[in-house]
């Protein structure tokens, strides 16, 4: 199967990309500025929701979108809202996303999830790999029939995982703080899986279904005072070395799929 979008976008809303110079030369890609837009850290209004909506649904979905730390993981909820058909979301994240908002119905980082369940039509199923919920949650998700979870202490096969996907179109969404401290560093407390296990599970997702695009949060929020701070630097780094991890497992599988259609091209001429 394959990615059906090409393309990178970076969508701006806290600034910590712009020290991550490697990652955004690695290959041309779309620049979404956020940064004046208020009401939108932690928690999105409805007003800022909207803005963010307007200016993805007019940007051509891309096949990977970053969108900064974990703080805006709610932008995900847009990027679910464009797709044309029934799909299954695939959540690498050490936290469900599912919890009621602290503040009424007010979408937030930690309960967009749950938004996307109750406003997301075409979306079918919710798979979470990596989080370590409490047990009250555990057995709340556990009769959830379009919830299926595993847990960071029993993460799936491959073969598994695939099988537990209902719809031949996934989308997946990729919280860094399901990663070890080891090779990333987020604001949130963190798992323990490796990077180059969650590389060999996106890759069998992408090889076997139809992936209507990723995106990728997770990183460390940078203040301004800490931008010549040593430990800051090198937790930056890290969190580039994760994201560079990703982006070429997802241009190795584009070049993949270039180089299939130049070989059938070629055998359909051979053959003519």
């Amino acid at each position: 199967m394959t990615l059906l979008h090409r393309g990178i976008t970076f969508c701006n809303f806290d600034g910590t990309y712009e020290p991550q110079s490697e990652l955004r030369s690695i290959t041309p890609h779309k620049w979404i500025d956020f940064r004046n837009l208020r009401g939108t850290h932690l928690y999105c209004s409805p007003e800022a929701f909207t803005a963010i909506s307007h200016k993805l649904a007019n940007t051509e979905l891309s096949g990977l979108t970053f969108l900064g730390s974990g703080n805006y993981h709610y932008a995900t909820l847009a990027l679910l809202q464009k797709i044309p058909q029934p799909f299954s979301l695939i959540l690498f994240d050490h936290h469900t996303d599912l919890k009621e908002g602290r503040i009424g119905n007010l979408l937030s980082c930690g309960s967009w999830v749950r938004h996307a369940l109750s406003d997301v039509a075409n979306l079918k199923k919710v798979i979470i790999v990596g989080p370590e919920p409490p047990e009250d949650e555990l057995k709340l998700l556990q009769g959830h029939y379009q919830v299926t979870l595993f847990p960071e202490r029993s993460l799936p096969s491959a073969q598994r995982l695939i099988s537990s996907i209902p719809t031949q179109a996934v989308y997946m969404s990729i919280d860094k703080d399901l990663i070890s401290e080891q090779e990333a560093k987020t604001n949130w407390d963190q798992g323990h899986l490796s990077i180059n296990r969650l590389a060999q599970l996106l890759a069998t997702i992408i090889e076997n279904k139809q992936v209507e695009g990723i995106d990728v949060c997770g990183e460390w929020p940078v203040q301004p005072h800490q931008e010549l701070d040593q430990r800051t630097r090198e937790w930056i780094r890290k969190n580039e070395l994760c994201n560079l991890r990703i982006v070429h497992a997802y241009l190795n599988h584009l070049h993949s799929v270039d180089r299939r259609k130049m070989i059938h091209k070629g055998s359909s001429k051979h053959v003519m």
